[in-house]
């Protein structure tokens, strides 16, 4: 099956300027299936339930002058699927470590753009079970739109929900792009716009110029049900408890690191998806998310604390217009002259020590051909110098964190996996001992 040639929208322009050797625009996915996945099976179920569907996967992007000039999608004349799907065994005791290492090993390698930018890596001999290693450029899809594809893959059919049923930054993104004209938020978007323009990064080990060297860890699956006592004790929801993890993983981290313990925040930013819950179609690949500058507390020496503080600040993104703003500016850089939209990518992407993907997946188990689909992540890349990516996904009752980090600004990405878990036990303690 072959697609229709179409113009690169300018949104999706932006980031096939914004690839650079040291921080590449590629879009990180991780799936694991309970048992060996058999290569043939898993080719013909990506030929028939994701390239038959998305035609894009069989596209390249090229420079063309007709009809008008610019980037276009169009079919690649000699696609070879196999030239996409690499099957990989690890080495033994084929542990969480050794897979670390492989999709580490593959972080800073480029894709081949003269053919459809993105490869699957079936890795065998994981724990006993299968997993399969996704990596796409930015441009084809955004992480929320590639982790829908690699769940159509899936042999359950996925429900639909409202977004009512849909909480966190997701539903208050897109509540705060849907309210937009109303008199409050406009009145308010002269002060976000300012905030926007004149936040700045603060000093630390995190902010260093980009490196070569990448690496991927993750933390054991997070059990939803063990945070149900914290979330009723203070009212916040599974995101602000991981949220507020996060940042005092990072506290634990800048301390261990010399920083200096007067930073009060560290800011990273938040994609937000705007397609709503409706299933994907395939002319809804692309870019179509906006970004929040959420200011993790690091500066608060509590637990608690920084709970209270980080639910505070997920409550505001609600409120406020700046989703709608960023979204606004990245359509509009996409009209720009690609040296200048470099340029204001990089002034924007340099407010943030890096991208935090919080996704909700599906509620209910999930199976591929015939297997248990046990755990998901999906990493979105980092932009400028940024050093940091967390990937945050709930599945079947499970939250699944890891960390994508430049491995000279965290060496140690190890101790960011240690201090996650130790402040999701020191917040779970607090709600048995209050």
């Amino acid at each position: 099956m072959t697609g229709a040639r179409h113009a690169v929208r300018p949104v999706d322009d932006v980031w096939l300027a914004m690839d650079q050797p040291d921080n590449l625009m590629v879009v990180e996915g991780l799936m694991v299936v309970d048992g060996e996945l058999d290569r043939d099976t898993y080719v013909r179920l990506l030929r028939e339930r994701v390239l038959d569907r998305f035609p894009r996967f069989r596209q390249r992007a090229g420079h063309a002058w007709l009809p008008w000039p610019g980037q276009w999608w169009e079919d690649d004349p000699s696609f070879d699927l196999d030239r996409h799907v690499r099957e990989v065994r690890l080495p033994a005791p084929g542990d969480d470590a050794a897979l670390e290492d492989h999709v580490s090993s593959c972080l800073s390698r480029a894709l081949d753009r003269q053919h459809p930018p993105w490869e699957v890596h079936l890795v065998q001999g994981y724990s006993g079970g299968t997993a399969i290693y996704t990596r796409l450029h930015h441009a084809l899809a955004d992480g929320t739109a590639l982790l829908r594809v690699i769940l159509s893959l899936a042999d359950e059919e996925l429900a639909t929900e409202t977004d009512d049923e849909r909480p966190g930054l997701l539903q208050v993104g897109r509540s705060a792009l849907r309210a937009l004209p109303g008199t409050a938020r406009l009145l308010r978007t002269p002060m976000v716009a300012q905030h926007l323009l004149l936040a700045h990064r603060p000093a630390s080990p995190l902010s260093v110029p980009p490196h070569h060297g990448k690496r991927a860890v993750w933390t054991p699956s997070i059990d939803v049900a063990d945070l149900r006592e914290l979330r009723r004790a203070t009212g916040t929801t599974v995101t602000d408890v991981v949220m507020a993890a996060l940042a005092g993983a990072l506290r634990r981290w800048l301390l261990a690191h010399g920083a200096d313990p007067m930073v009060d925040a560290l800011p990273t930013m938040v994609p937000v998806d705007l397609r709503g819950s409706a299933a994907l179609r395939a002319e809804d690949l692309g870019n179509q998310f906006a970004l929040v500058l959420l200011d993790l507390p690091v500066g608060l020496d509590s637990a608690l604390a920084r709970l209270e503080e980080t639910a505070a600040r997920m409550r505001a993104i609600k409120d406020s217009p700046e989703a709608w703003l960023t979204y606004s500016l990245l359509e509009g850089m996409g009209l720009m002259h690609p040296f200048l939209r470099v340029h204001a990518t990089n002034f924007f992407a340099r407010k943030a020590t890096g991208v935090t993907t919080s996704v909700r997946g599906p509620d209910q188990p999930l199976h591929l051909a015939g297997l248990p689909i046990t755990r998901l992540w999906a990493w979105a890349p980092m932009s400028a110098d940024q050093s940091l990516s967390t990937s945050i996904v709930g599945y079947a009752g499970s939250i699944h964190v890891g960390f994508k980090v430049d491995t000279v600004a965290v060496p140690d990405p190890e101790t960011l996996v240690s201090g996650l878990r130790e402040e999701l036990e020191e917040l779970t303690a607090l709600a048995r001992h209050p």
